[in-house]
């Protein structure tokens, strides 16, 4: 019997007129074969990397026909994660996958993605030059745009995890720590409770007032020490079972200016209001930020914010197997919020000699509005480098 989410994959198939798809180990093996526990090639996503004509060899992939047939063939590492349940499951070797796809592929039309592009296309025309290869990436996006309840189940438990990895952080900040010692306790909180990776490279940007170091956003200095008087900006995500996190706060490192302090209470009140606005079904995803810039102006900050109204800098962007789902949250993306979307918000400030800030939620859109995933303390800001928090 197929699971709901194979079926309307199939159906999507169907529409774009394909007798099957194959995609390597990437997003679109993730959710069509779900197999959350298989962990995807990042390097394989980027075909650029494949330099001097050379093609990146899959670890796995995925062939589902029309008809809902379905294999996965897969090197040895990864038969105990595969779903094996709605999947035939074929183990071998790498340097035998072109022999074994020669028993599996019987289309004539096939739709794969980015991921090992080169290396299908190739192989496909050795095993059938009558075979017809379409750019299959975005075939499944609007699909996994909406979560069902086990993927936000998923996304929740990541969410308040990636909240508690912060929070140790902040309690364990130490005056004379480096910016990179910070980061690593964000790797070793991951490590030691089990996180399969980080869904990006993390951030515990140091910026301390009144020093060059302050005159700019960037760059941020990986062996600057913590001393009083610097603003830590936070940008952290982890990635476990097949799903990312991406969580945005800031801390001040004792007595924080009246000016800066009252800007983070005004960033906060500002990601707020922007979720009290959303109406599921009305509300476009391009209105987003003109509601986090209507209460910035109000409190008297709009100056501070890093984009202003005008500017289409991006304010965040959808998320699920992947960090940045498309699309992005621009003036000019007329995308309706639906029920069962998360996507990600992160305003930003920047105070010049002063310091950098920013605030990023994963926000769940329900049936009659929105709620914040991450539920970090928003009054959280100065710590007492005297004191344990």
């Amino acid at each position: 019997m197929l699971s709901a989410r194979r079926e309307r994959c199939l159906k999507v198939i169907n529409d774009q007129g394909y007798d099957a798809v194959l995609f390597a180990l990437g997003p679109n093996f993730q959710y069509l074969s779900e197999s959350p526990a298989c962990l995807w090639q990042r390097n394989a996503m980027n075909t650029e990397a494949e330099i001097s004509g050379a093609s990146i060899m899959p670890e796995a992939l995925i062939y589902v026909s029309k008809d809902g047939e379905a294999t996965i063939l897969s090197i040895p590492k990864h038969k105990d994660t595969l779903n094996s349940l709605i999947n035939d499951v074929v183990i071998s070797y790498m340097d035998q996958f072109e022999d074994e796809l020669s028993h599996i592929v019987k289309a004539k039309k096939i739709g794969i993605s980015k991921e090992c592009d080169r290396w299908l296309k190739e192989t496909l025309s050795h095993l059938d030059p009558d075979i017809e290869v379409f750019d299959a990436t975005t075939i499944f996006e609007d699909l996994r745009r909406i979560k069902d309840e086990e993927e936000i189940a998923k996304m929740r438990k990541l969410a308040k995890f990636t909240d508690d990895a912060v929070m140790y952080v902040c309690k364990h900040l130490k005056p004379g720590m480096t910016m990179f010692e910070a980061e690593r306790m964000i790797v070793d909180y991951g490590l030691l409770n089990g996180m399969q990776d980080l869904s990006f490279s993390p951030t515990c940007g140091f910026k301390t007032r009144n020093t060059e170091n302050a005159q700019n956003i960037e760059p941020f200095e990986n062996e600057r020490q913590l001393v009083e008087g610097t603003m830590i900006a936070f940008d952290i995500g982890y990635m476990d079972q097949g799903y990312c996190s991406d969580w945005g706060r800031t801390v001040y490192y004792g007595k924080a200016p009246e000016l800066v302090k009252k800007g983070y209470a005004a960033l906060q009140a500002a990601q707020v209001y922007m979720v009290s606005k959303i109406v599921p079904h009305k509300t476009r995803f391009g209105d987003l930020y003109g509601y986090i810039c209507d209460k910035a102006q109000e409190l008297g900050y709009y100056d501070y914010l890093r984009f202003k109204r005008e500017e289409d800098g991006g304010n965040g962007h959808h998320i699920g197997t992947e960090t940045h789902e498309m699309p992005w949250l621009k003036n000019d993306v007329d995308l309706i919020l639906e029920p069962g979307m998360i996507f990600c918000s992160e305003p930003k400030m920047f105070f010049k000699n002063e310091g950098y800030m920013r605030v990023e939620d994963m926000i769940l859109v329900t049936e009659d509005g929105a709620e914040f995933l991450t539920n970090f303390p928003r009054d959280l800001f100065e710590i007492d480098f005297s004191k344990n928090l």
